[in-house]
């Protein structure tokens, strides 16, 4: 029997806090009415072991495509949909996953093994975000993974819109992938964020300003986690967790979507 409402999927795992702060942000971002029951059922599975690291496919440095685990995550969390009797919206919250090379493997791995899931594109969401809260924006600073940075993931999608993508100088890329990465201080190796990686963000962040982004897009899941404030210096910082969890609970249930205060 199909009902209306739909249940949210996590595939979780591609960092397992980004997944954690997705959650998060469904359930602050939902009007439930005041009750526990009113919220909407979301199954969140994280299986970091089955997805290889997004950048290092990219990079060439290994050979199994994330898009193959995330499969298998996909599988299990049709198994629930069809428990619930309910169809399943799937929000992925890693920047680095939604490169052509691994996010279009997944969506041809769901429609050759029939899998009828909707997933959410969060950078898609992202740009229709921006058209709708900040139209008079076009030169976005953009901080992220090297492997994003490589593969221009977001130049792809914005530049052909007339928004420029600005980064940081190429040689201090590889300080702040480092501080997404590095095992000792990184914001995927600790919690809470070390007051290193924090520092470092802000950092990056007057880098973009000076280099006169109009808004800043956090295009790392994780980077959130350092720098939760919704502006720096007055520019908007762009968040695409929340703006994933927003679509899922449009495209699930949008009568219990919050309004949104910018």
């Amino acid at each position: 029997m199909k009902k209306e409402e739909k249940i949210i999927g996590i595939g979780g795992g591609v960092g397992p806090e980004a997944g954690i702060g997705l959650h998060k942000k469904i359930i602050e971002q939902t009007d439930s009415g005041g009750t526990d029951q009113g919220h909407i059922e979301v199954y969140h599975l994280s299986r970091s072991h089955d997805i290889a690291d997004r950048t290092e496919f990219l990079l060439k440095h290994v050979d199994n495509n994330p898009a193959e685990g995330m499969f298998n995550t996909a599988q299990a969390l049709t198994s629930v949909a069809d428990e619930t009797e309910k169809e399943l919206v799937l929000g992925i919250p890693c920047n680095t996953f939604h490169a052509p090379e691994i996010f279009n493997h997944f969506l041809g791995l769901l429609k050759k093994n029939n899998l009828n899931i909707q997933v959410v594109n969060m950078l898609e969401e992202t740009v229709q975000f921006i058209k709708d809260f900040f139209p008079g924006v076009k030169k976005l600073g953009l901080m992220s993974t090297t492997g994003t940075r490589k593969v221009k993931i977001y130049n792809k999608i914005f530049e052909p819109l007339g928004l420029e993508i600005i980064e940081v100088p190429d040689e201090m890329q590889e300080e702040l992938h480092d501080t997404i990465y590095n095992q000792k201080w990184g914001i995927k190796a600790v919690s809470p964020v070390s007051k290193k990686a924090r520092d470092n963000f802000l950092k990056f962040s007057g880098v973009l300003n000076n280099q006169d982004a109009e808004a800043i897009i956090l295009g790392c899941t994780e980077i959130p986690l350092a720098l939760p404030e919704q502006k720096f210096e007055n520019r908007p910082l762009i968040d695409p967790v929340l703006i994933l969890a927003r679509a899922l609970i449009r495209e699930a249930a949008e009568s219990k979507l919050r309004s949104l205060i910018i």
